[in-house]
């Protein structure tokens, strides 16, 4: 599990994870998260990937890398 932490409750739309081909994995939908989230990462295998977390006033774009 990763925590998604907003501390500001910026308003934030949806988080998606594609892999590093650009290949869509999977997304959530963080609406109504407020302030913090639990992203489930169980389901993915080990390597890294680029998550991006959109909001209302743009997007945001991370790498994570499972081990």
């Amino acid at each position: 599990v990763v925590y998604l932490s907003n501390p500001q409750a910026v308003p934030l739309v949806r988080l998606a994870i594609y892999d590093m081909t650009g290949r869509f994995v999977t997304e959530q939908d963080l609406a109504d998260m407020g302030t913090q989230a639990e992203i489930d990462i169980s389901r993915l295998s080990t390597a890294t990937y680029m998550v991006i977390i959109e909001g209302q006033q743009g997007s945001l774009t991370k790498q994570l890398v499972k081990e």
